[in-house]
């Protein structure tokens, strides 16, 4: 092997090629030499490239962006006597990522329905919807030189082949020798403001092909660099220059780019623009980002900017130079011709010493000097797309800043790629890394995350789509998972709420909707739910199903496992579970009562003493303590006779039963089958109006909010049934009357603090913010929040102060802004509705809710609650009301009844519709029917089962251990503020008639 190889170098040395060469080496066409990791070399330069994060730029407060423009002009500044490269370009969203990622976490997900929307179905259409919209990520890159390079480094470059051989150090000397300063570069740039991170393999692949192949469509499947390969030499850098030509006629506007995609010859027309005079702008304050403005443009745009970050000694010279410039034109004006100079000598004169205070007083970096050329391409089909889209720029522009559109097309279209010699210096740009912090090119839309249901798209300047998991808060980030719903009537409240539950129930969660007016029972109607759903209208069903006493879960042992102590927590959880029994039905029972009655100190107090020796025990019921105050009349205490009377009266209401339940039945929390879905509504509930006093509500109406205040308790029941670790969710409308209700504001406090603890998503609907807000501890604790549109100023206050947003700063007006309709516009307003979505993770910004995909159509019209005259069918008119010279109509042929039609009823006997006389009480009964035929009675999913509930005395209930850290006042059975002779605080925990108490 020794001799082949002498000769070998014999025949390199006499410049002949072996056999199989060609002739001559190859030299890529562009001025890149190599790729090594995030680093670049060509001929006379070493750059470091970076990837840099996005920034998020709406509703922030204009402090919290002039500290980050102050922060990136920072860092810009401490990069003094390089050469920067900054490329904006787009990728588009990468839906088969986000499928795989929905995919696999969709854990526990239920099985196909025969005949409807599958699995497969839904996921590829989700997927074809997403490419549809044709939406892309931003994502910009600064490259940075390191250093350049000398005769020898190019010597060594040329001699590599050879000296790999002979001393592969030496090949390795040139990026050794920079490695300390390529790791300054790397701490410099990582701080807060441009966040950066070295490109990754994948970014610089991705980085040079959209550069080389400017203009061309994005492949949305770029093949991935293999594993371990972050080099690339020079013969292997025509991966990205082969199959890309540029072509350019005499003058001609555009330049042509040709290359190949998929075995395919694709041809784009781009146009060049260049960055002219601008005035001075008022960022943030009145001026968003000059480029980020060309975001709002729906096509993509790319940018390329070159950039000197100039010396302080070289600019100070400069300046000196032109004030000397600036004095002699002065002086020869009055000195020679005795004449006052123009006006734009003295401002120049100005403008030099503002200049040059600003370098030599405060801070260094902020005011350090740069020059650079930014340039801006569009695309098109043809040249005459192109140019109009580089008409579309130059007008979004105007008259602010000034954008050209110079010769030299080629030219300029090879300063995008990396590595590549300015085109001409024309258009140069001078101003502070200040003035070009400004320009915050990663500022984009940033929220939700990349493996959740897909709500919509972002509706500000940067369009992309939002997808949000409900569970990531709790199971990766710790977080809790109580979520706000707000917004006025018709806001789309119902609609995003039917979104996220059809979703993620076809994703695998379970949950239980409270919807008082009805239209999200629909859900449990669609083909693909209904096996697995059931709907309970509660004002029809079994009595007692409101028991105060029942509604309230036994806690489990096994859910304390994790604990340090398992018994004493479990006790623990025990004694509060009983604690919130007893104040639920002290709060119940004084709703029922009428307002001037209840408000009567000694009305509290023969209540706290019937309910505290009933007891907290599941297996109570309120008739009990109506029967206990009946015993201490008996034994003298008429007041408590008074009480009884009217709890008696009301416990002849017909809804009144649902708190009294009927001992000779079965147990209505009995489940024999495992609900993914359970909606429960009240459909015909009084509830009294909004904001209205509690001195106004009728007694319907006090029933009614107390009957709303029980089912919430009922539906978050569910989530401590069931297994800890299962995703759940609890959706509940109309909370604004909970706020009014002190145990209302205990539910909500309970499902913020376990929401977490129990793998729960908690949604929260309501109109105004500020009932909300009224629950202590709300803001702190709310997770993610949705905010539709809103008129009322206060509200619009209340809303942002939910959303984490900085108020008075006009951020209100634009809340009244979301979903706008045309005031002469007579169709119906079935377009997506707009809200305000916070994350709960730092991003927020404008989103549209979208439903729009073909294989959702079924549940568009399931979720659309605008009402319609068209939908009604028309009757059959009565022969005895038509008129004299009508013809009598033939009596319509009897129609066969649908096999559903046979319901069942509570008691689990079945109603034949076909032969049942369909008067009032078989209607109430027919209106019952919770899923397919055969299903069970209609209880709650989860619930306690017969027989599985231990019964504990209320002496072991109230002598059980209680702790400090508890700060619940549900036990505190005599507060001094209820003490008969004189009241110490004069506050009655019920709102009074001021609203405060009183």
């Amino acid at each position: 092997m020794a001799a082949p190889e002498r000769t070998s170098r014999r025949a390199r040395r006499r410049g002949r090629a072996r056999a199989g060469e060609g002739g001559s080496s190859y030299t890529p066409s562009i001025a890149l030499r190599s790729i090594d990791g995030h680093l670049t070399r060509t001929g006379t330069q070493v750059m470091a490239w970076y990837r840099l994060a996005a920034q998020a730029w709406s509703f922030r407060s204009d402090g919290q962006r002039e500290v980050l423009i102050r922060q990136i002009a920072a860092q810009l500044g401490e990069l003094q006597g390089r050469w920067l490269h900054l490329r904006v370009t787009t990728r588009p969203y990468p839906v088969h990522m986000w499928a795989e990622s929905f995919d696999q976490n969709a854990l526990g997900r239920m099985p196909d329905v025969p005949g409807a929307l599958g699995w497969d179905g839904f996921l590829e259409g989700e997927q074809r919807h997403l490419m549809g919209l044709s939406m892309a990520d931003k994502e910009v890159f600064l490259g940075i030189e390191v250093s350049g390079r000398g005769l020898l480094d190019r010597w060594v470059e040329r001699a590599a082949p050879v000296l790999d051989r002979i001393a592969p150090s030496a090949v390795r000397a040139e990026l050794a020798a920079l490695e300390s300063e390529v790791n300054h570069l790397d701490v410099l740039v990582a701080g807060s403001g441009l966040d950066a991170v070295p490109a990754s393999a994948e970014d610089m692949a991705w980085l040079m092909h959209r550069s080389v192949a400017l203009g061309l469509p994005a492949p949305r499947g770029l093949s991935s660099v293999p594993r371990g390969v972050s080099t690339w030499e020079a013969e292997d850098l025509a991966a990205f220059t082969e199959g890309v030509d540029l072509h350019q006629e005499p003058y001609a506007p555009t330049v042509q780019v040709v290359g190949r995609m998929r075995s395919q010859t694709v041809s784009r027309n781009v146009a060049v623009l260049s960055l002219g005079l601008m005035e001075g702008l008022r960022i943030p304050e009145i001026d968003d980002p000059w480029m980020q403005h060309s975001d709002r443009l729906p096509f993509p745009v790319e940018w390329s900017a070159r950039m000197y970050i100039r010396r302080p000694e070289d600019v100070t010279g400069e300046l000196q130079r032109q004030m000397g410039k600036v004095r002699s034109q002065i002086r020869h004006y009055t000195h020679d011709h005795d004449l006052d100079p123009p006006m734009s000598l003295a401002r120049q004169a100005d403008r030099v010493l503002e200049v040059e205070d600003e370098l030599t007083t405060g801070l260094t970096q902020l005011n350090t000097r740069l020059y650079g050329w930014w340039r801006i391409a569009v695309s098109g089909r043809d040249e005459a797309e192109a140019t109009t889209r580089a008409q579309q720029v130059v007008d979004l522009y105007r008259p602010k800043v000034q954008i050209e559109h110079p010769e030299a097309q080629y030219r300029y279209a090879r300063e995008f790629i990396p590595g590549e010699p300015l085109a001409s210096t024309a258009y140069r740009r001078r101003g502070s890394v200040t003035w070009a912090a400004a320009g915050v090119p990663a500022a984009t839309a940033s929220v939700g995350d990349r493996r959740g249901i897909m709500l919509g798209e972002t509706c500000t300047a940067t369009r992309r789509p939002v997808a949000w998991d409900p569970w990531l808060a709790q199971e990766v980030r710790r977080a809790s998972g109580l979520t706000a719903i707000v917004g006025g009537l018709g806001s789309g409240k119902s609609f995003l709420t039917g979104l996220v539950v059809y979703k993620t129930l076809r994703a695998g969660a379970r949950w239980t909707v409270l919807d008082p007016s009805g239209p999200l029972a629909e859900l449990t109607r669609l083909p693909e739910l209904a096996p697995f759903s059931r709907h309970i209208n509660l004002l029809r069903a079994d009595p007692g199903i409101l028991n105060p006493y029942r509604v309230v879960a036994e806690p489990r042992p096994d859910h304390f496992a994790d604990d340090e102590d398992p018994e004493r927590a479990w006790k623990r959880e025990r004694s509060l579970a009983a604690a919130t029994r007893r104040r639920l039905v002290l709060d119940v029972l004084s709703g029922l009562l009428p307002y001037e009655v209840s408000r009567q100190p000694h009305t509290r107090i023969v209540l706290l003493r019937a309910v505290r020796e009933v007891g907290g025990a599941p297996d109570r019921h309120p008739g009990m303590v109506i029967d206990t105050l009946r015993r201490h009349a008996a034994d003298g205490e008429d007041h408590a006779g008074v009480v009884a009377d009217f709890l008696d009266e009301r416990r002849e209401l017909p809804q009144a039963a649902l708190l009294f339940p009927d001992e000779t039945r079965a147990d209505p929390w009995h489940a024999d089958r495992d609900y993914r879905l359970t909606v429960l509504t009240m459909q015909g509930l009084s509830l009294p109006r909004p904001g209205s006093p509690r001195e106004e509500w009728t007694d319907n109406e006090s029933l009614g909010v107390e009957l709303l205040n029980l089912a919430s308790w009922l539906t978050q029941r569910t989530i401590y049934d069931a297994d800890r670790n299962l995703r759940k969710g609890v959706a509940l409308d109309e909370t604004h009357f909970l706020s009014q209700v002190p145990t209302g504001k205990v539910l909500i406090d309970r499902l913020a603090r376990d929401s977490r603890k129990f793998n729960v998503r908690a949604l929260f609907a309501s109109q105004l913010a500020g009932d909300l807000l009224r629950v202590s501890g709300f803001a702190s604790l709310v997770n993610a929040v949705f905010v539709g549109r809103t008129d009322d100023e206060e509200a619009q206050s209340e809303a942002l102060r939910l959303l984490r947003v900085p108020t008075d700063v006009g951020y209100e007006e634009m809340l009244g802004t979301l979903s706008p309709r045309p005031r002469h516009d007579d169709r119906p307003d079935d377009t997506p509705r707009q809200f305000v979505f916070a994350d709960g993770h730092g991003g927020v910004e404008k989103i549209r809710i979208d439903l729009e995909a073909p294989h959702l159509e079924h549940i568009r019209e399931a979720l659309d609650t605008n009402p319609d005259a068209a939908r009604v069918q028309p009757r059959t008119p009565d022969p005895g009301l038509t008129a004299p010279d009508e013809p009598t109509p033939l009596p319509p042929a009897p129609r066969q009844a649908p096999a559903s039609a046979v319901v069942p009823d509570l008691d689990g006997d079945d109603i034949d519709l076909r032969d049942a006389d369909l008067g009032d009480a078989d209607l109430r009964v027919a209106d019952t029917r919770i899923g397919p035929v055969g299903d069970a009675d209609p209880v709650l999913a989860g619930g306690v089962r017969a027989g599985a509930v231990q019964v504990v005395s209320a002496e072991v209930l109230d002598s059980a251990e209680l702790f400090d850290d508890e700060q619940l006042d549900l036990l505190d059975e005599l507060d001094d503020e209820w003490v008969v002779d004189e009241p110490r605080n004069g506050h009655d925990p019920r709102p009074g008639p001021d609203g405060d108490g009183r």
